[in-house]
């Protein structure tokens, strides 16, 4: 936690100087152009791939697929949304052939290409000694790795929230009039059960301790008046239970009630779909570079990048929308062009995350003693 408040404690104006000069320097733009362009040609593969990896769990595809991409609906061009859909409506159609075939690992083959990409990014921003980087083969062992366990991560990702949407239309379904009218009744059963054993326990107390002669007509009148106290107790929480039953099955509680999942689902499904990009991001960066900078953060510079990548495609999305004439202008390949835009600031964006870290993993291990010892 004290790493955490260190790294805020240092985000401030001058670590984004500095971040903005180390892309300038580092030339964090150009090898973003590079991701990108490896993503354009392993996206529609990795489409594949991901649709296969979940065809060997679930028959319907396309709907996991879609539940998870549809939480970023809001933020992604429209285009580029469309595009996607499309591919996958093909996919789908196309449902019955095997793709868990030679396909399959030519199209992870040309996803790695990405993470090479990033690799090769992530070591001239951890300024990796030539000596000290991956050969070619370890680098595409590397990221072909990295390439299946975020395949896997995404399958367990959709599985995650389909089990999430399973959940939401169970609550749907369940009537929760009736529900709560068995959970009073329940409630209620066992307090008159707990009023009869303690008058039970209490009369018992006042038979084995008033045993005297003189005691026999108290020991009647406590008696008679716990039971009668019971009785009017059990009959309160009958009455109780008569009043609250009509209650709810006269009240607008199962319409709140049915909502209520509805707004949640809602409320949380946005921030664990980024969530899950933040998470992908850590994974890329931990094992992406040859040698990672000592003390360098991770998760912090992957949360602000996810942040940032939803941020950053939202404002492109309504720029495509409400300015760019990228379609009057390219014509039928204008939502190609959308499409490497979107790419390459995403690349760019996830570069920068793991530029934010080294700088105020720096910056954190250059403060004053005193401020050290509290962080460490």
């Amino acid at each position: 936690m004290f790493g955490w408040i260190g790294f805020v404690r240092c985000l401030n104006w001058v670590t984004v100087q500095k971040t903005i000069a180390c892309v300038i320097e580092k030339r964090l733009t150009g090898l973003a152009a590079e991701m990108a362009f490896h993503a354009m040609l392993g996206l529609f593969p990795a489409i594949i791939a991901v649709l296969t990896a979940i065809s060997l769990f679930e028959q319907s595809v396309e709907s996991t697929l879609v539940n998870f991409a549809i939480h970023f609906a809001g933020i992604i061009p429209v285009q580029v949304w469309s595009l996607l859909l499309d591919f996958i409506e093909n996919i789908k159609s196309a449902e019955g052939i095997s793709w868990f075939s030679l396909s399959s690992i030519a199209a992870v083959w040309i996803i790695s290409g990405v993470l090479s990409a990033a690799i090769n990014a992530l070591d001239q921003i951890h300024q990796v000694a030539q000596n000290k980087k991956r050969s070619y083969l370890q680098t595409k062992v590397v990221a072909v790795s990295l390439t299946i366990f975020t395949i896997i991560f995404l399958v367990i990702a959709c599985f995650l929230l389909w089990v999430g949407d399973f959940l939401l239309q169970v609550a749907l379904k369940q009537s929760w009039n009736s529900l709560w009218l068995d959970i009073w009744s329940i409630f209620s059963m066992i307090a008159m059960m707990m009023i009869a054993l303690l008058a039970a326990g209490l009369i018992y107390q006042c038979q084995t301790r008033l045993i005297k002669k003189r005691d026999r007509d108290l020991k009647s009148t406590i008696t008679a008046v716990i039971v009668i106290v019971a009785i009017v107790g059990m009959q309160f929480i009958y009455a109780c239970y008569s009043n609250i039953q009509n209650s709810i099955a006269n009240s607008d509680l199962e319409i709140a009630l049915t909502k209520l999942p509805i707004d949640l689902w809602r409320v949380l499904g946005f921030p664990i779909a980024l969530a899950i990009v933040a998470i992908s991001f850590s994974l890329i960066y931990r094992y992406g570079a040859s040698e990672r900078t000592k003390n360098a953060p991770i998760f912090p510079g992957a949360i602000l990048a996810a942040i940032s990548w939803a941020i950053v495609s939202l404002i492109f999305r309504l720029y495509v929308s409400h300015i760019g004439i990228y379609s009057k202008i390219y014509g039928a390949v204008g939502t190609v062009i959308i499409l490497m835009l979107w790419l390459y600031l995403s690349s760019l964006v996830l570069l920068i995350g793991e530029q934010i870290n080294v700088i105020l993993g720096e910056a954190m291990r250059n403060e004053p003693a005193d401020t050290n010892s509290l962080i460490e």
